[in-house]
This record gives C-alpha cells, sequence and structure tokens, in this order.
C-alpha cells in the first residue's frame, strides 16, 4: 500500500499495534447511529443480522451467522454473527488411494482461501422479553477493509432483488440471457457498481430457478402421467379463427425446448393480410395418431373444422387430417413440391430455360382452367420426353391436391398455396425462444411472440383507419351480378382489376355490397383485448404487487421526463427518493424478505412431490432433426486420442493425468505429513 493510500484510509479505520507481538489490529470509523452497541435490543434476531449487515458494509467488510446454542426445549438462547474472514481453512486430506489413472473417483481440488483468522464478533442472547440483546461486541479486526470503490465486490452487497427478478425474467420473454441482461442492466444503472449484483449472480439465479423447475416443469405448465402432447389457445385466438377460418395452414419446427419436443404453430391470414396464429401445440413424436389427437383438440377448442388446410407431403399428417378432418380441403405446398421437382429432372432439364419457363406457366398460374392445364402439362411431359417418369407422374395424380387450377370453386382458397407463412412464422417464434428452454420459459417466450402479433395487428388496424378511399356517389345498382373467368374475387375475396372496369364503364361509382367481403373489414375483429389472456410470466406471482410495481415504474419514468429541464426540482425529487431508503429499511427489518426458494416458489407455484404429477417429455427423435451421430468403436475412440497432442505433468513429467491428481506429488505430501508428525 502506498503512502497516499494509507493516508486516505486514515479517515475510514484506526490502527492499532500490539506491542507484545507487533500486529496490527483495525477498528472501522462508522457512524454511531449504525454501530453495535452492547445493550441493543432487537425484535428478532433476523433484525439484528440485517443491522450488523448494514455496519458491516459501511465498514468495508462482510459478516455471516455462526454458533447458535439452545436450550434444554430446543428454543434458540444465544447466536453469534462474525466476521466472513473468521477462522482458518481447513484443507480436506486426499486419498492417495483415490488418484489412480484408471480411477474415476473425483479428487477435489485444492482452493485459497480468504480466512485469516479475524476475531471481530457479535454475540446476542434471547432475554425473557423474546428480544435478542447485544452482551458482547468485538470490533477490532486483524486485517484492512474493502475500498468504498470495491464494496460493491463483497457478497453482502450483491443480491437478485424482485426488481432484478423481475427484470432478468422480463428480458428471458424475449430471449435475452442473464449475461446481456447483465450488461443492459450496467448500462441502465450507469456503471458495474451501481447493479449491485454480478453477472454470476444473474446466471445463477437462472440456473438456481431451472434447478427447482427441475423434473416437474410439465407440472408447473399443465398441473398424472408424462407429458407427450400438449394444445392450447386462448380467447382471442378463437374471436380470430371464427372470422379467418377460411384457410390453415401448420407446419412442424424443431428445437424450440429443451426436451425436443416438437412445436406445431396453427396459422391464418388475417384482414391485413399478415400472419394470424390460432393456436400451437407441442408434440413428442410426429407418428399419425399424435397429428390425430392433435386435430381433434383443434376441433373441440375452436368450434369447427377450416375450409382448407395446408401442409407438407408428410404422410403421417395427410391420414390424420383425412380421418380427422372430412369436410376440409386438404392442399399440399406447392414450394416443396417445386423445390424437389429441380433434383427429380435432373441438373440439364432443371437448368433448361424453356423447361422452367412453360412449368412455372402452368403450375403457378392461377387463372387458367384446369383442361387447359391438363393440355399444357401433356405437352411438357411429351416435348422434353417426360411421359414415363415416375415422380411426375405421381405428382400429376396429386394434381387436385396443389395445383391452383383445382381450386377455382374453393372460396378464398387462393390466399395460402405453401406453407411459406408458417415457415415464417416459425422463424417469428423462433426468435424469441431458444432451443435451450424449459416449458415455462417456452410459454413465457410464446406469449410474448403472441403479444407482438397483435400489436402489429392493432397499428395496422389504426393505420388504415387514417387512409380513406374518396369515391363520388352518383348511381347504385341493387342485385348487381358480375363475374370474370380469372376467379379472382372467389379465391380471394378481393375484386380483380376486370371487374374494376366494368364497374367504371357502367358507371357505378360504389362497391355492392355482397362484393365487399368481411373478412377483409377494419373492425372485423375486436382491439378490446389484443394482449394474451394467460400470462406464464406472472403465474403464481401476487398480482397486486406486480401492477403496483408497474405504476412506480411508468409514475417515476414521467416525473423524471417532466423535470429533466429544471436540475433544481429534479435534485428535489431525488431527495425525496433518497429520504424514504431508511424509512424501507425499517420496514424490511420488520418484515424479514422470503428466501430465493421461497421467490422460486411464488414465480412457478409450490411443487411436491406426488404420483400423479405430469413428469417432462422423453427426448426421442423426430422428423428433420438431422442425421445421428455414428457410434464409434473403442479403437477409433483410441485412434483419435493417441492423435491428440497430450500435456504432460508439471510433477513428474508423465501424461494421462495433471500436477493435482499426481501420484508422485500426493506420495510426498503423504510422506511430509507423517514426517511432521
Amino acid at each position: 500500500m502506498s503512502s497516499s493510500d494509507s493516508a486516505d484510509n486514515i479517515f475510514k479505520w484506526e490502527e492499532r499495534v500490539c506491542l507484545i507481538s507487533g500486529r496490527k489490529f483495525f477498528k472501522p470509523k462508522v457512524s454511531g447511529s449504525i454501530t453495535p452497541a452492547v445493550g441493543m435490543f432487537f425484535k428478532s434476531f433476523e433484525e439484528s443480522f440485517a443491522f450488523y449487515q448494514r455496519y458491516a458494509l459501511a465498514a468495508g467488510f462482510s459478516a455471516r451467522k455462526n454458533t447458535s446454542w439452545k436450550n434444554g426445549g430446543g428454543l434458540v438462547k444465544i447466536r453469534y454473527i462474525v466476521c466472513s474472514k473468521e477462522g482458518f481453512h481447513v484443507s480436506k486430506e486426499i486419498d492417495s488411494g483415490s488418484v489412480d489413472e484408471n480411477s474415476k473417483k473425483i479428487v477435489r481440488r485444492n482452493r485459497g482461501s480468504k480466512r485469516v483468522g479475524c476475531n471481530v464478533h457479535v454475540k446476542l442472547i434471547l432475554e425473557n422479553n423474546n428480544m435478542f440483546k447485544i452482551y458482547y461486541f468485538e470490533e477490532e479486526h486483524n486485517h484492512i477493509f474493502v475500498e468504498d470503490e470495491d464494496i460493491h465486490f463483497l457478497p453482502a452487497a450483491r443480491s437478485i432483488d424482485y426488481v432484478k427478478e423481475s427484470f432478468i425474467s422480463g428480458l428471458s420473454a424475449i430471449n435475452i440471457g442473464p449475461v446481456k441482461t447483465f450488461n443492459i442492466m450496467k448500462t441502465m444503472y450507469g456503471g458495474f457498481a451501481e447493479v449491485g449484483a454480478s453477472k454470476v449472480d444473474c446466471k445463477n439465479y437462472r440456473r438456481d430457478l431451472n434447478l427447482y423447475i427441475g423434473e416437474y416443469d410439465a407440472e408447473m405448465v399443465v398441473r398424472h402421467r408424462r407429458l407427450k402432447g400438449l394444445f392450447w389457445a386462448d380467447e382471442q385466438s378463437k374471436i380470430n379463427y371464427t372470422v379467418f377460418s377460411d384457410i390453415v395452414g401448420f407446419d412442424a419446427t424443431y428445437k424450440s425446448n429443451k426436451y425436443d419436443l416438437v412445436f406445431v404453430p396453427f396459422t391464418g391470414i388475417d384482414n391485413h393480410f399478415r400472419n394470424v396464429t390460432f393456436g400451437g401445440a407441442l408434440l413428442g413424436s410426429e407418428i399419425e395418431d399424435s397429428y390425430r389427437w392433435l386435430l381433434r383438440c383443434f376441433v373441440n377448442a375452436l368450434g369447427s373444422e377450416p375450409k382448407v388446410v395446408v401442409t407438407d407431403q408428410d404422410a403421417a399428417m395427410k391420414r390424420a387430417i383425412k380421418d380427422v378432418l372430412s369436410r376440409s380441403r386438404h392442399r399440399l405446398c406447392m414450394w416443396h413440391i417445386w423445390e424437389k421437382l429441380k433434383t427429380k429432372v435432373g441438373p440439364v432439364l432443371s437448368a433448361n430455360i424453356d423447361f422452367n419457363t412453360r412449368m412455372t406457366h402452368v403450375v403457378w398460374n392461377d387463372t387458367i382452367i384446369p383442361e387447359d392445364f391438363e393440355t399444357e402439362w401433356h405437352s411438357i411431359m411429351s416435348t422434353f420426353g417426360l411421359e414415363n417418369h415416375e415422380w411426375l407422374k405421381d405428382m400429376y395424380d396429386l394434381r387436385f391436391d396443389w395445383i391452383p387450377a383445382y381450386y377455382h370453386g374453393e372460396d378464398l382458397a387462393g390466399l395460402m398455396r405453401t406453407t411459406s407463412r408458417c415457415e415464417s412464422e416459425n422463424y417469428f417464434f423462433g426468435q424469441i425462444c431458444n432451443p435451450r428452454c424449459t416449458l415455462v420459459e417456452f410459454f413465457s417466450h410464446f406469449e410474448t411472440a403472441m403479444d407482438i402479433q397483435r400489436h402489429e395487428h392493432r397499428r395496422n388496424d389504426h393505420d388504415t383507419s387514417l387512409s380513406y378511399l374518396q369515391v363520388q356517389y352518383s348511381k347504385q345498382e341493387d342485385g348487381l351480378s358480375i363475374s370474370y373467368s380469372c376467379k379472382r374475387f372467389e379465391q380471394f375475396g378481393i375484386l380483380c382489376r376486370h371487374i374494376f372496369y366494368v364497374l367504371r364503364y357502367d358507371d357505378i361509382t360504389e362497391f355492392p355490397r355482397r362484393y365487399v367481403n368481411r373478412r377483409w373489414m377494419r373492425d372485423v375483429v375486436s382491439n378490446g383485448s389484443n394482449h394474451c389472456n394467460i400470462r406464464f410470466d406472472e403465474i403464481g406471482r401476487n398480482s397486486e404487487i406486480v401492477k403496483v410495481y408497474r405504476e412506480i415504474i411508468v409514475a417515476n419514468e414521467y416525473v423524471v421526463n417532466r423535470l429533466v429541464g429544471d436540475l433544481d426540482e429534479l435534485c428535489r425529487y431525488r431527495d425525496h427518493i433518497k429520504s424514504y431508503i431508511d424509512k424501507a429499511d425499517e420496514v424490511m427489518v420488520a418484515a424479514t424478505p422470503p428466501s430465493r426458494k421461497e421467490r422460486f416458489a411464488d414465480i412457478g407455484g409450490n411443487l411436491e412431490k406426488s404420483d400423479s404429477m405430469i413428469r417432462v417429455p422423453i427426448k426421442i427423435r423426430t422428423k428433420g432433426c438431422g442425421v445421428q451421430k455414428r457410434i464409434k468403436s473403442n479403437r477409433e475412440i483410441a485412434i483419435q486420442k493417441s492423435s491428440k497432442i497430450q500435456k504432460s505433468c508439471r510433477v513428474c513429467g508423465g501424461k494421462g493425468h495433471n500436477s493435482r491428481t499426481c501420484k508422485d506429488k500426493v506420495s510426498s505430501n503423504a510422506i511430509g505429513s507423517s514426517n511432521a508428525m
């Protein structure tokens, strides 16, 4: 320590040198109002410990609870509070027989200790009035104290309190991990020292919460068997489905959670031609029975079958749709079939411009009639010698399930021809979710995604309410009926340019009512509630506390924004807030804050082991999850290990172990200890 540092620290502590031993002792200089004294009374031991912690932090050291003594009736009569550097660390002996190279027993690592035998402590005794009294106080330390700039590194100065828990959980709902959350808090609070917690504390909070959830993750979501499938849809989703159930697409996505459950969102198209989610599901397998169960849940929850269902060519999906959605028209994704075409016909034809142009015109054209499609298809097959191509013959036999020409009779069937909307929906959810999350976290992420989607819908309603189509009314024709061979109105519910021309030619300046499809109107869905009805991130929490907490945040932000231009008034507001700190400390002492386990129970609910609980799903391989790694033989593993450069032990120079597990080091330590004895 430099002389300047010593001069600064003279104001923080008093230094005394023992004349006999020459050892130095340090007594902190702390305000008398928070300094313990013999004769002080406290209502509880927790109150006394909180008081001593404030004193310790002000001085620059940490305190911990130590010895307690109980009377014959089991009542705690005496408690000790000591400096965190009290006592000495006792090293555990290493069993020399446990360091054999073939042994799998873990050898404990020797680590440094911060204990230096400090004798500072407080003794409390429970009096007859059920209050704890300080009857002894030793305040001289045998070590210096932590600098003011480093106080935040002390364990007592770090905690994950209610506000930080809420902040970590809130950002977790949008797939921001604890490390990024800590960096955000550092920026918000103005520095690492102001956060009141470390990066490791934030990571440990998420780890401990997941460990608390543990095996009963599924129980916290569903509330007797192991989870194999789950379907959900809230009230707003049901309302949306009653309006936009013309066409529904669903596709499975992978790695959305730590159990590898397949996520299946049901997607439609709203009145702004944007994606709308009707519900979601998690499946433990992709067999036919799983999809059959899922579709039954979908119909039971939403009340009816959709007119058209769009999926890929999954055989299990196809059979399940045929059995359960018997009144729905099943449409295959055109994009998946089109992508296969390139590989099925070979590289020569796939690069042929004429072939690609003609196939694109006949396959993707939604204006031609079925007869024209069949004629042109056969012509292409004949021109390029593909009459006997097995895959193309199969696709032609399936033409009623994917070619637009055969969907002219289905109302609004042209809205969705591929599962690209399902793919984009999966990507949308993937931005907010991650493959390592628990089920509780997954649902929190899903609800965040739904809030975003519904907020966008409301914004689109607002934007369109500010734009109008100016039409000069002159004449209205009742009973007018117009149709055109392109069937644009029948497929999309929107008038085509051909009908527009006819209306203008006949001097009709207002759309006939029958040509205004209600599903495209702005007010087709009520915006009274555009948020997710079930909040998994608030389950178990006291809703009144959450409400008040949010009101405080909003009010504080409002006041700061109003006073930011007046420094004097802003300082008075700051002093007003800080004046409440002492009162808050008194309230906290009177009501002991809940433990971390109690807070976890508040978030996720109390979990009691029961044979009827729903267990987490067992991981299985799903379709599209990638190629399983080949099992390697022992010989191959040995060859790979031999090719790697192995590090040498610093003690004996051998390989296959390190200096901590070296037999020579352990043997020498054992000999030294026996000689000492």
